[in-house]
């Protein structure tokens, strides 16, 4: 046998029971780390975890970080739980929800009480235990909300005895209540004590659990990584939250006093365009990390970053991210986060931009045109495809001395650019960063409306969204003998923006065959919109000769012009794609 087969597991799975766990978070011993989101089940949830725990069902496994003395990693005690001086020997980074509820339910803590009926679970005429699979657990246990008036009040003990009905916080102080039932409903001394005592056989049997039931613990040790911790919580939360680096530095830095909720709250509250575009804060971690370890990678990002890197540089690069959004909506035509190409070109771009921010204005505004050049040099080359945070270490590098020094270095995307009239012709839109970046050069160059005739930069909001539709649809192409769809329809060069109006009014047809419809009045200013989205409108054109060879070709023309006036780079040119 293999050694590797000889070796103990990494982890091992350790029963713990249900009272033990409840004591040690009653304690503090066990607590939340601070990233962990609030406590958020129904009763009912609670209700069916119980019931499983009496059923002795299973109800899943544990996962928990054991944790240094210094508790050098910011945690909350669970709800419930009034706050003590105990420093927590572990953390639970999988089961909050589960033990937040058997806590409270135990101990009668939370927002609502439980209940149990103890006459379903006995037969008073053979004076014996249903078989609890014959149980109705539905209607034996209960919650009971306890900020609602209701005419029936579960906390009142002479209700209790009338309806035999106890708290499950008191499943193990029940003897006084048990003696007060049986001289409820029993005058008769021998049936009473036969029915006290098949109310302890209930005790012992059916909330015994309540106890003993062992949940399997998957305990981390203490020098786990902080990496580590990050892919196992991921790999068990694909359902709930996503727990990224920004929450365990969050945790991470908490003791040391940075809030990074907090920073990042008033980061969103001052700077609105960061809510817009839907930025990731780890984004910014990632830029503060380059700025100072060269590095995105989230291994650097959360072991190398310090508090007093945040401190130092989080309201700077914040500012920054708000700065080249700014610059990307107002000059880059990403109008929205619809059309950002790459998210992750935020990184390098906010890491190095402070230092532009600080040139001289003569100097800033060639920088500025530097920063806009890399920015399409690496959407039409797709340099943010595969290994992005590798990427962005070695973009930030060059870009510190080559938009900001005196260096000739560019970086890879610019530096590199080789980009074919072939590559543009057979362009599909799957290949969503260049897709979308050829509708923002299209919303930059001024693309405008069909509906208002104005720029789409100018009338797009929320309400107002455009999308991308076919010139040549599909099932057009495919009906007609002479346009067999053999460019494929599915071409980012047959897209057109229009709004859901126009889309209405266009529907399966032809742009060619819409535009021909029009009246002389509107076909004259459709011309003029139809040439801002780089389309020709002339009667000899592709468009309205409903020639879809000719159309392609034509609209390729255009887009080269564009694209390298963008990027200052040449387009390399194939014969087969011209069509010379």
């Amino acid at each position: 046998m293999s050694s590797m087969f000889k070796e103990d597991p990494v982890f091992k799975a350790t029963p713990e029971t249900v009272g033990s766990l409840v004591t040690a978070i009653h304690k503090g011993a066990i607590a939340l780390p601070h990233f962990q989101r609030s406590f958020v089940w129904e009763p009912k949830r609670t209700i069916e975890l119980l019931k499983s725990v009496i059923s002795r069902y299973p109800a899943g496994t544990l996962l928990t970080w054991e944790q240094s003395t210094e508790a050098n990693f910011g945690y909350r005690t669970f709800e419930g739980v009034l706050p003590t001086d105990t420093k927590p020997r572990r953390l639970v980074l999988d089961g909050q929800q589960r033990l937040t509820s058997l806590y409270q339910a135990l101990t009668g803590t939370g927002d609502h009480k439980f209940y149990m009926r103890v006459w379903p679970f006995i037969d008073e005429e053979n004076y014996s235990l249903v078989p609890l699979e014959q149980v109705d657990l539905d209607s034996a246990i209960m919650a009971n909300d306890i900020s609602r008036r209701a005419r029936q009040n579960p906390a009142n003990e002479e209700w209790q005895i009338a309806n035999g009905v106890f708290a499950i916080s008191e499943y193990d102080r029940l003897r006084p209540w048990f003696k007060k039932l049986v001289r409820y409903v029993r005058s008769d001394r021998e049936r009473a004590d036969r029915l006290e005592e098949l109310l302890h056989q209930f005790k012992d049997t059916y909330l015994q659990p309540l106890e003993s039931y062992a949940f399997p613990v998957v305990d981390l040790p203490m020098h786990t990584s902080l990496v580590a911790v990050c892919n196992i919580f991921e790999t068990l939360n694909r359902s709930g939250k996503v727990l990224g680096p920004f929450e365990l530095l969050t945790a991470k830095f908490y003791p040391q006093q940075i809030h990074m909720r907090e920073l990042w709250d008033a980061a969103k509250r001052d700077y609105p365009l960061l809510v817009e575009f839907q930025v990731d804060p780890y984004s910014l971690l990632q830029a503060i990390c380059l700025r100072v370890h060269q590095s995105a990678q989230r291994y650097d990002v959360l072991n190398k970053l310090t508090a007093q890197n945040i401190k130092q540089h989080w309201e700077t690069v914040v500012a920054a991210a708000a700065d080249v959004l700014d610059m990307l909506k107002r000059e880059c035509g990403a109008i929205s986060v619809q059309w950002l190409p790459y998210g992750m070109l935020l990184v390098p771009m906010t890491a190095v931009y402070p230092e532009i921010a600080q040139l001289r204005s003569q100097v800033r505004a060639i920088a500025r045109d530097k920063l806009r050049q890399y920015y399409w040099c690496s959407i039409f080359t797709e340099n943010y495809d595969q290994g992005a945070n590798s990427q962005a270490g070695a973009d930030y590098r060059l870009l510190c001395k080559w938009v900001v020094g005196e260096s000739d270095v560019a970086p890879e995307a610019v530096a590199d650019f080789n980009l074919t009239d072939k590559d543009i012709l057979s362009a599909r839109q799957n290949r969503k960063a260049l897709y979308r970046g050829f509708m923002s050069l299209l919303i930059q160059l001024g693309a405008k409306d069909f509906t208002s005739a104005q720029a789409i930069a100018n009338v797009h909001t929320n309400d107002m969204k455009f999308d991308a539709i076919q010139v040549f649809p599909k099932s057009w192409l495919n009906s007609h003998e002479n346009n067999p769809d053999s460019h494929g329809s599915e071409l980012i060069l047959n897209r057109l923006l229009v709004g859901q109006g126009t889309k209405k009014e266009i529907r399966d047809r032809p742009l060619g065959e819409y535009f021909a419809a029009q009246d002389t009045g509107s076909q004259h200013k459709m011309a003029d919109i139809l040439a801002s989205h780089l389309i020709d409108p002339d009667d000899h054109g592709g468009l309205m000769s409903l020639d879809y060879s000719l159309f392609l070709r034509d609209r390729l023309s255009s887009f080269v012009e564009e694209i390298e006036n963008v990027t200052n780079q040449s387009i390399i040119y194939d014969s087969e794609a011209t069509g010379e």
